[in-house]
């Protein structure tokens, strides 16, 4: 691990010195272009950071999946750039789009919708009302891009190929490094803590280490192991996209030789310690590509027009004050899993890793880690709605013990699921199921998934169920659509982690509405779930049940003073 560590510092290091490019007179799509390596380097920067501070350990898992998501993207569209750089703008209109049906179906009303849709006003044009954005094409899905690589099996190059190469062996390299057997299963553990799910959380059970804090070696591995080489391709695609943003003091043969190297060092560091192996030759016929039907129908409101553009003058501030008394709040009382005879595994994570993700959340929405801030929220609010679902009307045993099976069936299945995916292509079963073993001190629950289970309802429905006291409970499925366009890097997500104010551009610094949700969703959703797990841990003790019902005040006076910056509900 100490190797592992080195190396994947030294990378972000040398990444670093890389000045940024931008081109505020350019089409949007340019623009958009030369924003993704910034974002992507901030990401890995904050994964580097997570790693050993003792506090979201998962968070690190849902920044390597969105640079693995990243990178697949970013080698699809250097493969022909005039071509399909242009599919940014697509996406951007097909992105909004969906966010105005949420806010339809659910009946949710937003003012400053055109704020969240255009945040960055006067560098370039990003109302899509030009014919250029209407007209052009839209992203792949993620499972596309993931089954589009996996049909081409990369081709490991010369090594005299990293120095001086050109960009498109250079990205059959960085291609190379990617490829490990198992992939997809590998992908499904990167989701699991991307999501924040109990599976995720088990990525936080280190031997020796802090449920819910620390990661376990060889899931940190593959997280490292899947970020450095997703922000690598990133960046070799953004210079295959956007030739002209490369900055002209920086060497560039030399700048991405040493790129490669860097990478291939954490790549054989990471592999010793996860021990996944090189990818075995797929098997003929059994390849196929998921495309998802687009067909494109805009609702009006997903293209802004130039004088419907609001002014950068919100601010989070007012939040700030509301979130540090919440904080104060939070630590004001804890409970030993332990104390109280021997807890579920699921109750002791919950509790555990949510005071670690809101840990995460406040020692970085207000430096230079706010995006990490805006990852940990999302995981808040999904596993609070799900915990919720799960834990309502305790008092009813039957259907408690009915939801409790549905809720544990769904991640018995997709770890089998997993394991199957990983054995199925070259990685050994044992070697596969030690990826989810736990410590020997926490026993293992059962393992057989209940015949014709049925599977949680949708995030939507228990984000509805989540957001019932509120005015407009529709709220809810609106933010984690919102905060998904960070999590996903999409160009919606990408104008958010910058702002522009008097001719100035500062690129690693979110926006206040956005800032402004991740603050309220991290409260709501950390309040759930200390809350009701610290209740199910005491055996609804009254101290527990005093502590439950003043995070749920403090969370909603942090509501009502970030609705007033988000302008939801």
């Amino acid at each position: 691990m100490v190797s592992l560590r080195a190396a994947t510092r030294a990378l972000r290091f040398h990444l670093d010195t890389l000045p940024a490019v931008f081109h505020f007179d350019g089409p949007g799509d340019q623009f958009l272009a030369e924003s993704a390596f910034p974002y992507a380097r901030w990401r890995y920067a904050c994964a580097d950071s997570l790693l050993g501070s003792g506090m979201g350990g998962t968070v690190v898992g849902a920044l390597a999946r969105s640079l693995f998501d990243d990178g697949l993207l970013w080698q699809w569209i250097a493969q022909s750039p005039a071509e399909r750089r242009r599919a940014l703008l697509g996406s951007m209109l097909e992105e909004r789009d969906r966010i105005c049906g949420f806010l339809a179906a659910h009946q949710v009303s937003c003012p400053n919708l055109a704020r969240w849709f255009v945040p960055l006003n006067g560098i370039t044009d990003l109302t899509g009302a030009s014919l250029e954005a209407l007209s052009a094409p839209s992203l792949p899905a993620t499972e596309e891009l993931l089954d589009l690589f996996l049909a081409s099996p990369p081709v490991q190059p010369a090594q005299p190929v990293l120095v001086g190469g050109g960009i498109e062996d250079l990205l059959k390299a960085a291609r190379g490094m990617l490829a490990m057997s198992g992939l997809r299963g590998a992908v499904m553990v990167l989701g699991h803590a991307g999501h924040g799910n109990l599976l995720g959380m088990q990525s936080s059970l280190a031997a020796g280490g802090v449920p819910g804090h620390d990661l376990r070696a060889d899931h940190e591995a593959l997280f490292m192991h899947v970020a450095a080489v997703g922000v690598t391709v990133t960046l070799l695609g953004v210079c295959a996209a956007v030739p002209e943003s490369w900055p002209p003091e920086v060497e560039r043969a030399g700048f991405l030789g040493t790129l490669m190297r860097l990478a291939e060092e954490v790549v054989v560091a990471a592999r010793a310690v996860h021990g996944l192996g090189d990818p075995k030759p797929p098997v003929a016929g059994l390849s196929k590509v998921r495309v998802k039907d687009r067909s494109r129908r805009l609702r009006s409101e997903a293209v802004i027009a130039r004088g419907d553009l609001l002014p950068d003058l919100g601010h989070a501030g007012p939040v700030v004050p509301k979130v540090r008394k919440y904080d104060d709040f939070v630590s004001s009382w804890v409970t030993s899993p332990w104390a109280h005879g021997v807890p579920k595994l699921a109750s002791v994570l919950a509790y555990t890793s949510a005071h670690s993700t809101f840990a995460t959340v406040m020692n970085g929405f207000d430096n230079h880690a706010a995006v990490t801030s805006v990852f940990a929220a999302r995981m808040l609010l999904e596993e609070a709605a799900r915990f919720t679902w799960l834990a309502q009307e305790v008092e009813d045993e039957e259907a408690f013990a009915q939801r409790s099976t549905r809720y544990f069936d769904e991640f018995r299945a997709r770890k089998k699921k997993t394991i199957a995916l990983f054995s199925s292509n070259g990685v050994a079963r044992a070697a596969a199921a030690k990826l989810f073993q736990l410590p020997d001190s926490i026993l293992e629950g059962p393992e057989t998934v209940s015949k014709g289970r049925r599977p949680l309802p949708s995030i939507d429905e228990m984000l509805l169920q989540l957001g019932a006291p509120y005015p407009e409970p529709g709220w809810l499925p609106v933010a984690y659509s919102l905060l998904s366009q960070v999590t996903h890097s999409t160009p919606i997500g990408l104008v958010h982690m910058a702002r522009y104010r008097e001719g100035i551009l500062s690129a690693h610094e979110v926006s206040p509405e956005m800032l402004a949700l991740t603050l309220d969703v991290a409260c709501l959703g950390s309040a759930r779930l200390l809350g009701m797990s610290g209740l199910i841990l005491t055996h609804g003790s009254d101290e527990a049940r005093q502590y439950a019902f003043g995070l749920e005040e403090r969370a909603l006076a942090v509501h009502d003073a970030a609705r007033l910056v988000h302008w939801l509900d």
